[in-house]
């Protein structure tokens, strides 16, 4: 025996699992729209990596579409594409100018996974040549609070440069110029890319300020008002929307 043990060795150590209950799909993660980004299209595509499950290659995967915490479309029993990423395409127009949330969750045809947190998009119709997105801040105007500036950070698409842009042609609303002193120039990291570069880049980032009264002259009260932000890059026009509260008590703006 000694001899036979010395002349034939061991075959490397190998490792099973036993498993006798399914298990649930994991958490998709969004792919596109990215959470807070700005889309030119009524019918957008909604795209999320596939789930992993260590039961069942064969997963579907359910996607619902909110405004307002109310659902407006929903798809269900969507196939996983062997790509790794699963895709829909609404074909009930959204609304231009609102803002929607939306999440997924995958199925292993006997347990589902999680949802995944809820992403949210802004679907504005540039009537100029590029959409950006725009970040007002603060997300409350409170015109009854102390402050001289509304802050707005505009990340432009893929491909074009903070340094290029007009600050003199900014305008919010058509009318409130931005502030040509001080802004600020940066970068925002698109983890998993954009429509024109899949892979982890930067696009350009731009802050400027507007004059706090001005702007209040020119919204009206409510609890999701769209504020509109327009200049030039180049000599291409670029247009972008973000949705703020402004609080309606002593207001001085419209009404």
């Amino acid at each position: 025996m000694e001899n036979y043990l010395k002349k034939h060795s061991w075959i490397p150590t190998a490792s099973f699992t036993i498993n006798t209950a399914n298990d649930a799909p994991s958490a998709t993660t969004i792919y596109s729209p990215l959470d807070n980004s700005t889309i030119a299209t009524l019918l957008p595509t909604l795209s999320v990596q596939n789930a992993t499950d260590p039961d069942s290659a064969s997963l579907t995967y359910d996607f619902e579409v909110y405004a307002n915490n109310v659902l407006v479309a929903s798809s269900t029993g969507i196939p996983g594409d062997a790509s790794g990423v699963t895709s829909i395409t609404l074909t009930t127009s959204l609304t231009d100018n609102t803002v929607y949330q939306w999440r997924c969750r995958a199925f292993d045809g006997d347990r589902y996974g999680p949802w995944t947190a809820m992403s949210s998009f802004t679907v504005h119709i540039s009537s100029t040549a590029i959409t950006v997105n725009v970040d007002i801040e603060p997300k409350t105007l409170n015109t009854k609070s102390d402050g001289n500036w509304i802050k707005a950070e505009i990340e432009l698409p893929h491909g074009y440069q903070a340094e290029d842009v007009d600050i003199s042609s900014i305008r919010l609303e058509g009318t409130v110029p931005a502030e040509s002193i001080p802004t600020e120039r940066g970068k925002h990291h698109e983890e998993h890319g954009c429509d024109k570069d899949r892979s982890s880049h930067d696009h350009a980032e731009l802050t400027v300020k507007f004059k706090r009264s001005s702007v209040i002259g020119v919204l009206s009260a409510g609890d999701k008002v769209t504020v509109h932000i327009t200049g030039m890059v180049g000599t291409t026009a670029f247009e972008g929307v973000d949705i703020i509260k402004v609080l309606a008590d002593n207001c001085s703006g419209k009404k």
